[in-house]
């Protein structure tokens, strides 16, 4: 049934007047052309949904961000640890002691960095207002805390067994956003201590042939897709398990706030009655990113979710579609030298 070419047999399962489900097919082959979120939820809405319906929203979902794959990171400190990554694993000598940004980046980007360049010290310019420390509402789950200006676990670290699970799960992207909280089941059955302090202390990827290939460009990706995995997990966890994502999804400014919305945009997908709310959550996370009068790396990601959150609206694709212009248009240049480089070697 399906090619390679998601669009080409979508449409080809549209004007197909013997299949089945032929008004699924072209709900997704119009989402694929607009981008239209309610598109997409009717192919789930099929009034005879089966495992076919399920393949036509995977197929929709293809090559989508958050749909099918997670956002690369794109932050400063990821940016020269995968540098780092790469001319190691080409067998250069390098040695970083210390790097500088001009204003703190969230605490997933910074262990990522360390996880891959080694302990370096990270000298941080400001905290320009809002405080990238502070929580946009108080809760009861968290993942990350501050000593100061140095951001650590708020959780203890996870057993050797949720290290394995998550190996076992999360070594690929997901079809959709369906099968991937199908099969993140077995991380779902871990304690919910066990998930968050996943979500914090990052275990090192697993050694299989995909990550030792991206181990040679961004070694850093790993510890941005584990995350998404493991708040699927969290939702296996019912109301508790829903309240620490929402937690999570307002906490201290994080790559652990857009995997929680990604999670709480699957049950969305799965249970109409929780639509309305789950797209308020998320409506309400990008308005204070974009209020925010300084960069917020994961805003364009918040936008990338906000497009596809049932509910989204034509004003909210089009609030959305603007930050992701503004996102990939280059800043004018500097018309006079920066201060400081947002990153540099120390001795």
């Amino acid at each position: 049934m399906f090619s390679g070419d998601p669009d080409a047999d979508l449409r080809g399962l549209a004007g197909d007047a013997r299949f089945p489900h032929r008004d699924a097919a072209r709900h997704a082959v119009r989402f694929r052309e607009t981008g239209d979120i309610a598109a997409l939820v009717a192919v789930l809405d099929d009034p005879h949904p089966c495992g076919t319906t399920e393949m036509l929203f995977a197929a929709a979902c293809a090559q989508r961000p958050w749909l099918n794959w997670v956002p690369m990171p794109g932050e400063a400190l990821c940016n020269v640890a995968d540098e780092v990554g790469r001319r190691r694993v080409e067998g250069e000598e390098m040695t970083l002691t210390g790097l500088a940004v001009s204003a703190a980046e969230p605490p997933s980007a910074t262990a990522a960095c360390q996880r891959v360049a080694g302990p370096v010290d990270i000298a941080i310019d400001e905290f320009p207002s809002p405080d990238i420390r502070i929580p946009l509402r108080s809760g009861r789950y968290k993942a990350w805390r501050y000593d100061g200006i140095r951001p650590v676990p708020a959780v203890p670290a996870p057993s050797a067994e949720a290290v394995d699970k998550l190996h076992e799960v999360a070594g690929e992207p997901w079809p959709s956003p369906l099968s991937g909280y199908l099969q993140a089941e077995p991380l779902g059955k871990l304690p919910i201590a066990d998930l968050l302090g996943l979500l914090a202390h990052l275990p090192p990827p697993p050694e299989t042939r995909r990550w030792q290939h991206l181990a040679r460009t961004t070694p850093t990706y790993w510890y941005r897709l584990l995350q998404p995995w493991v708040c699927l997990a969290l939702l296996r966890h019912g109301d508790e398990g829903r309240e620490a994502l929402a937690d999570l999804a307002f906490g201290a400014e994080d790559w652990v706030s857009d995997a929680a919305l990604f999670a709480l945009i699957t049950t969305a997908y799965r249970e109409p009655r929780r639509r309305a709310e789950v797209h308020d959550l998320v409506r309400a996370r990008l308005d204070a990113a974009m209020a925010a009068p300084r960069v917020v790396t994961i805003e364009d990601s918040l936008a990338q979710l906000m497009l596809i959150t049932p509910g989204c609206t034509p004003g909210e694709r089009t609030l959305a579609a603007a930050v992701l212009t503004r996102a990939a248009t280059p800043a004018p240049p500097e018309p006079e030298p920066p201060k400081r480089r947002w990153w540099q070697r120390r001795s």
